[in-house]
């Protein structure tokens, strides 16, 4: 095949499809209501056990110390930058 039989693919925003969507854009939203929702309880569990150290038992305060730290591992993967270290290839097609 001749070489300009092919055309690059140009998109409106100048990146590909791929790469303009990804796992936190995605389900970024559903990732942030559980991450509310693990940090929400996990306070609450805590707070329910400060204010009666007595009747607090131990598996609730870990339930709650697991539930805040799910919590902190979605916040950071939904807002850490995410890192190129691979270039894309150019996509090419045919011209009809």
């Amino acid at each position: 095949m001749r070489a300009d039989t092919f055309v690059r693919i140009t998109t409106h925003h100048g990146k590909p499809l791929i790469i303009r969507g990804g796992l936190a854009r995605t389900f970024g939203s559903l990732a942030s209501f559980l991450a509310v929702l693990f940090l929400t309880f996990g306070l609450y569990v805590l707070g329910d056990a400060f204010e009666n150290p007595l009747n607090a038992q131990a598996a609730a305060i870990l339930a709650a110390a697991f539930s805040i730290t799910l919590a902190a591992i979605l916040l950071y993967f939904l807002l850490k930058p995410r890192r190129n270290k691979h270039s894309r290839p150019v996509h090419f097609r045919r011209e009809e």
